[in-house]
């Protein structure tokens, strides 16, 4: 187990690496929600990874890679439909890391501080999805009704012809 300070250093490492991301996200002007999933799978393999290490790491390898599984689908479900599906990943990663592999069994196989900066990114980057979702939506229904008006003016010009 981490100290406090060990904690936030390598969450705050995480943080870094989210942060990277996102200012990749904004130079490439990719969908946040892509850039998210793909992520999300790399990272579930990187687990897998870890699990190579383990005593039994045939047990673990298949655990981890039904892990992958789970989170792949998700983020695939991200790339071809709402978001929200890639937010909710990474949320659940999150969780997920922190209960199996600090708290529970996966922690023989996988490094705390791996651990602590895979939770940092998760949180920061499903919060950044999360807002910049959230923001297209609301920037959506406020060019809605602008659009229906230039459609109707469009309609009402052809028919005065």
């Amino acid at each position: 187990m981490l100290d406090t300070l060990e904690i936030a250093l390598f969450a705050g490492l995480g943080v870094l690496f989210a942060i990277g991301l996102i200012v990749l996200t904004r130079w490439s002007k990719t969908r946040p929600a892509l850039l998210a999933a793909y992520a999300l799978i790399a990272i579930a393999f990187l687990y897998v990874g870890f699990a190579i290490r383990a005593e039994n790491y045939e047990t673990w390898v298949g655990f981890e890679m039904t892990a992958v599984a789970v989170f792949g689908t998700l983020a695939g479900m991200s790339i071809v439909g709402s978001p929200w599906f890639v937010v909710a990943g990474l949320l659940l990663h999150a969780g997920w890391t922190l209960y199996e592999h600090y708290l529970g069994a996966g922690q023989a196989f996988a490094p705390a501080p791996a651990v602590m900066a895979t939770i940092g990114f998760d949180v920061v980057v499903a919060l950044y999805v999360a807002f910049m979702t959230l923001r297209g939506q609301k920037e959506g229904a406020q060019a809605a009704p602008e659009r229906k008006l230039a459609a109707r003016s469009q309609n009402r010009k052809g028919a005065a012809r």
